[in-house]
């Protein structure tokens, strides 16, 4: 019996994208019904507090929030099992990457609902023309702070991930995986390094969205077994590495669909699997090859 349903946000529970529901309405009535019947929902995401509010607006449910790419847990009893990053490898990181690799964004992110915000060799119309289309997406949107200072200053303080952003396009997915080699040869021992699509994600040292879901579920008393876990991307592969009914969108790259048991076009596909325990019984983890997600494969 399925006791739990974790997912990624972006490119999953929030695919395809409807920036006012925020949740295609199919997939918010599977998930109420699930939650009605005495299941749990686990967001699992990158992202930080905000999100978790307008979830449960959404669903009418509180729901669970491993943030962070696992940086920390927020439940009905607050913010806990945070680990950051270490401050003085991000500090090196930072100094490291910031000049002549062509990094364009950069973003922080903490416990706290603002996330920061740098660029470097933007145009003035282009960083306006970003800002713009964050807040266009509504739902999505984030509350964001500007400005190479106040990055800066947000460095010397707790963080949980910061990630690297390449810009739009195949190109910039191109050059995501090759800079994600070199920062996993460098900082590797210190952090660690998943690719999205266009962006370098790192959070702390042994801290990933798997590791820190089976430890949830420990606590909860819930086995890998009565678990869904849902992604898009590489960092959600490590949720794949720790339990066995894994399940990837239909539109994610082939490299990453090959690492799951089950492709799925909508989180609401899910029911039908709920509704066929025979369909996933035999589910067994893969081998799950993390050097083809951090080259970023098509």
């Amino acid at each position: 019996m399925i006791k739990l349903i974790a997912t990624d946000l972006d490119g999953t529970l929030f695919y395809p994208k409807n920036r006012i529901l925020g949740i295609n309405p199919k997939s918010r009535r599977f998930l109420q019904r699930f939650l009605a019947s005495g299941g749990e929902v686990v967001l699992v995401s990158g992202r930080s507090v905000n999100i978790k509010s307008r979830v449960e607006k959404s669903l009418r449910h509180p729901v669970t929030l491993i943030g962070c790419n696992g940086g920390f847990v927020f439940d009905s009893n607050g913010i806990r099992d945070n680990t950051p990053l270490d401050h003085d490898a991000l500090l090196d990181l930072y100094a490291t990457f910031k000049v002549g690799y062509g990094i364009p964004v950069w973003f922080l992110f903490d416990e706290h609902v603002p996330t920061y915000l740098t660029t470097h060799n933007m145009s003035g119309f282009f960083f306006k023309s970003m800002t713009f289309v964050n807040h266009l997406n509504l739902f999505y949107s984030e509350h964001l702070i500007t400005g190479e200072e106040n990055f800066v200053q947000k460095l010397e303080t707790p963080n949980y991930k910061i990630m690297l952003t390449m810009g739009l396009g195949q190109p910039a997915k191109v050059k995501a995986s090759e800079l994600a080699l070199a920062v996993k040869d460098r900082f590797g021992d210190s952090m660690s390094i998943a690719v999205s699509n266009n962006a370098i994600e790192v959070a702390g040292k042994g801290i990933s969205k798997g590791i820190t879901l089976t430890k949830y579920c420990r606590e909860k008393g819930i086995r890998p077994e009565e678990v869904f876990v849902c992604g898009d991307s590489g960092n959600d592969l490590t949720m794949f590495e720790c339990f066995p009914h894994s399940f990837a969108m239909a539109h994610s790259p082939d490299h990453f669909k090959s690492q799951a048991n089950h492709i799925i076009n909508r989180i609401y596909d899910l029911e039908d699997y709920l509704n066929t325990p025979s369909s996933y019984e035999n589910d067994k983890i893969k081998p799950i090859d993390f050097i083809k997600a951090l080259e970023n494969r098509a």
